[in-house]
């Protein structure tokens, strides 16, 4: 008798603990839950978006895109927008319109104002209006498109989808598969729990939990993974809680919103709206029974069931999904034959390549940079181009395989590149690589990475010598020792010739070393380094005579900092990866504006342009004319001596790109930036060119351009053989 009262005595303390326990649970819980549900979120998102549609004066039109965009968006024509003649825009603007201008884009409906955009019979834009009142524009982002978000830390990829939008095969394979009672318990189910507990025990560990929906929610976004009683117990206390607090059709939307449903690279796939997309690329709305089927399936385990790497074992899933729906009467045994017998989505080569993870690394730097703190999460609207962004992987991934083949002694490690576009006239962002692949090394080196330089220094040891001197000022090219304190210096031509009297234009065009120590020991080390930290370079730089050829080591995104300030002839502005950050209720809490951090001087600014457009006819650079660059281009080659580096940092009026090739490990490639970057850059602007139009150099008033001839450069230069019939370069009035 003793011996049962000890035991119910035991149990009934062991039941009132158990009863303390789950109200202090629900206690200290109630406010946090209660709180995050009236803001909307379970966990607060940092949302990144991209331009969308870039339109931009003398860019291509997107009128395809931008029309299949309008019909998405359930925009119709006439009563949202019209497209074409000229003279029914000029109405909407109240303004006379270009006569180049022949076809027309109005958006009548659009946050901050109406559009008006207008372009000629090659589709380029002529004129953007914008706003009202009407405000012209240069450029415009349309319909900016969320490239990713970030929940606690944590890379995703969700879209947030009303369950009335959401296909009732989908709600009924997801309840039939993972929570069949989902509608009548009140948050715990306590024959699911019985049956995992014997299962439990079966296998004498603990392999089973089960979770309702309900819990599964509260699991994934307020307690830790590990499975332990006191976890198990926090679960089922919280979930009646939530239960208690929202509706079955608020938790079930939830949920499908939220849960983990793969791995897209970097990203998480969060929720069966971006699932839809991952696996399907349609939208949700879209799915078939089949497919509603498989994404219920991939739920309970993403890696074993996904139809890209275990197609098998999707399969059968799938199968056990579709008999439970049979089972609870929500099909007939037809349908379950037909959706069993459906073919399963293959994969696609470059579907993680397409959300810029180097770029949105870059991005979050600089948000952090900014120091702005919300709690509730923000929308950073991006400068990232996804047509330009596509562009640089395709040339990159076409180019590398075959640069790496030309090395004759590769290192063990991949050979790795860092590219960045800016767009001149906004010194936006609007492509940027970090490496080669992103899942294979997360480090970014197009922002991370201190290379030295090599020959792109060239540039910025020229700019100061053209206070006093012009293109053909000569320069000798031979042999001759630099002094410097007690120790001397002998700079060597890459390829060991010397060339004799030259001019400044010739120099640099063939990069030559010996005539770029010379005007380096003229100006002087402070003064290029002044240069250069005028230009943008914010590393430290180091005053040796061996600084003239690039032995300073800068960060890609510094390189084309640098290049940005030069080519816009000397008219400084930050390049930036942001243009706007609001909070999750739209206030503006950042918004870019011009500024003019960096600066050099505009007329010898234009005149090294001037000499860098002739790296492209007479210089190391010349392969990009022959192989299909046309227009007015510049641009510089760079290799360190030691052939660890290779760059090319080349522009138009409109953009410029900036390109590294290296290995990580320092490896000798053996390859100069002709042979290794050049290429990359090559045909990356081949196909910026069909998209952007062409257009000369635009020169400051300080200067003025002139022709010279073959003969009367010969017959100042004897050394100059090999030049075409004429150059046309840029002087001081």
């Amino acid at each position: 008798m003793g011996r049962r009262i000890q035991i119910l005595t035991g149990t009934i303390l062991a039941l009132c603990g158990l009863f303390a326990f789950s109200v202090m649970i629900y206690i200290s819980m109630h406010d946090k839950i209660t709180q995050r549900l009236q803001k909307g979120w379970v966990i607060p998102p940092l949302e990144l978006y991209s331009q969308g549609y870039h339109i931009g004066l003398g860019r291509r039109f997107p009128l395809q895109g931008v029309t299949e965009e309008l019909k998405r968006r359930d925009l119709h024509v006439e009563r949202d927008y019209y497209i074409g003649d000229r003279q029914i825009c000029e109405q909407a603007a109240g303004t006379p319109l270009k006569d180049t201008s022949t076809h027309c884009f109005w958006l009548k409906k659009l946050e901050g104002g109406p559009l008006v955009v207008t372009w000629n019979d090659d589709l380029f834009v002529q004129e953007i209006f914008t706003g009202q009142p009407w405000t012209e524009a240069k450029a415009f982002a349309l319909f900016p498109r969320l490239i990713t978000q970030f929940f606690d830390g944590q890379p995703i990829l969700q879209q947030n989808t009303p369950i009335s939008e959401i296909p009732l095969n989908c709600l009924q394979a997801v309840t039939a598969i993972e929570d069949k009672d989902f509608l009548v318990h009140g948050g715990v189910s306590a024959t699911g729990t019985l049956r995992a507990l014997m299962r439990n025990l079966k296998t004498g560990r603990f392999s089973e939990g089960g979770s309702t929906i309900t819990q599964q929610l509260v699991k994934n976004f307020f307690l830790t993974p590990k499975k332990t009683i006191k976890r198990k117990l926090e679960e089922q206390v919280l979930a009646v809680l939530l239960e208690s607090e929202l509706s079955k059709d608020q938790i079930l939307e939830m949920y499908l919103n939220v849960i983990y449903m793969g791995q897209n690279g970097p990203y998480q796939v969060r929720g069966v709206g971006s699932a839809s997309l991952y696996y399907f690329d349609k939208p949700l709305a879209q799915l078939e029974l089949s497919e509603c089927a498989l994404l219920a399936a991939v739920i309970n385990n993403p890696g074993l069931f996904s139809p890209f790497t275990h197609p098998d074992n999707a399969k059968s899933r799938r199968e056990k999904v579709l008999r439970k729906m049979q089972e609870a009467e929500m099909l007939n045994a037809e349908e379950v034959a037909q959706a069993s017998a459906s073919i399963l989505p293959a994969p696609r080569s470059n579907e993680s390549k397409a959300h810029a993870p180097y770029f949105v690394m870059t991005a979050l730097k600089e948000f952090t940079a900014l120091g702005i703190e919300s709690e509730e999460g923000a929308r950073l609207y991006t400068t990232l181009d996804p047509e330009v962004q596509s562009l640089m992987l395709t040339a990159a991934q076409a180019q590398m395989p075959a640069v790496e083949a030309r090395i004759k002694k590769p290192s063990k490690e991949p050979l790795q590149v860092a590219a960045i576009t800016v767009d001149l006239d906004s010194a936006q962002v609007l492509a940027l690589i970090g490496g080669r692949d992103f899942r294979a090394t997360q480090f970014n080196r197009a922002s991370d990475s201190r290379r030295q330089i090599g020959s792109t220094v060239k540039p910025f040891v020229y700019l100061p010598a053209m206070t006093e001197h012009d293109p053909l000022t000569a320069v000798a090219d031979e042999p001759f020792e630099w002094k410097n304190g007690k120790t001397s210096w002998r700079p060597k031509n890459y390829d060991g010739k010397t060339f004799g009297s030259v001019p400044y234009f010739f120099a640099l065009a063939e990069s030559l070393n010996i005539s770029a120590a010379k005007v380096g020991q003229e100006v002087g080390l402070e003064t290029i380094a002044k240069t250069l930290r005028a230009a943008g370079a914010t590393s430290t730089i180091s005053n040796l005579p061996s600084l003239t050829l690039g032995a300073v080591e800068l960060a890609p995104l510094e390189v084309a900092q640098m290049y940005t300030t030069l080519a816009r002839m000397g008219a400084g502005d930050q390049v930036h990866t942001l243009s706007r950050v609001e909070d999750l209720g739209g206030k503006v809490l950042f918004e870019r504006k011009p500024n003019s951090e960096f600066a050099l001087p505009p007329a010898e600014s234009a005149m090294v342009v001037g000499m860098l457009e002739q790296s492209l006819i007479v210089g190391t650079a010349r392969s990009a004319r022959t192989l299909g660059i046309l227009g007015a281009a510049a641009g510089k080659t760079g290799t360190t001596s030691d052939t660890k580096d290779a760059w090319f940092a080349g522009f138009t009026p409109r953009l410029l790109t900036v390109v590294w090739v290296g290995y990580d490990d320092n490896t000798v490639m053996g390859l100069t930036g002709a042979g290794a970057a050049l290429p990359i850059w090559i045909h990356l602007h081949k196909e910026l060119q069909k998209i952007v139009i062409d257009e000369p150099f635009h020169w400051p008033a300080e200067v003025n351009t002139r022709t010279l001839t073959r003969f009367e450069l010969q017959n100042k230069f004897p050394a100059l053989t090999d030049l075409p019939e004429s150059l046309e370069m840029v002087f001081p009035h």
